[in-house]
């Protein structure tokens, strides 16, 4: 390998060399070029991309603490539960029929939901406040003793929201 690479390199040498002058001045310029579209193209601008990238991520961040910051009031609202929004479980009413009074009372919309027995659901959200969703569940649980076994959440374009599969137990 080492034989052919040195072959390679006293051809190469051997033709540069045999060229007039201002053709070895062309072959320079156009090397000089080559290498600097090469630096251009596999340091500088993947450099910039990542950049432009990282700066729209930090001011998508910035906008989701901005949205935060201003339903602040919402959030602990929602989270102090007024008596009126208290469901406790009682005898003879079913996880499905508690959890779905619940999210009503926080307008969230159960997409589907699959019951596991009479202590245990599944339940898929979609396109809902990540806040309005964390503030509820804790509700829920605070007030009837449902917690969430599992949780799958995925965000979506929209700031702040997301799609979730969770599985709830009593």
């Amino acid at each position: 390998m080492q034989n052919e690479l040195n072959g390679v390199l006293k051809k190469a040498s051997g033709w540069f060399h045999g060229l007039s002058h201002r053709d070895q001045l062309a072959v320079k310029a156009l090397a000089a070029a080559v290498a600097v579209f090469l630096l251009y193209a596999m340091v500088w601008q993947p450099a910039a991309d990542f950049r432009n990238q990282s700066k729209k991520q930090a001011e998508s961040a910035y906008d989701d603490l901005k949205w935060m910051r201003e339903n602040e009031g919402l959030a602990r609202q929602l989270g102090g539960g007024s008596g009126g929004n208290k469901i406790t479980l009682t005898e003879g009413q079913s996880l499905l029929s508690v959890v779905s009074a619940s999210a009503r009372t926080q307008n969230i919309e159960l997409q589907r939901f699959e019951p596991k027995g009479d202590d245990k659901m599944n339940i898929w959200l979609d396109k809902v406040e990540f806040n309005r969703m964390m503030l509820w569940l804790e509700n829920l649980n605070k007030t009837t003793g449902v917690s969430v076994e599992q949780i799958s959440v995925d965000k979506t374009n929209e700031p702040g929201i997301v799609t979730a599969r969770l599985s709830l137990t009593l």
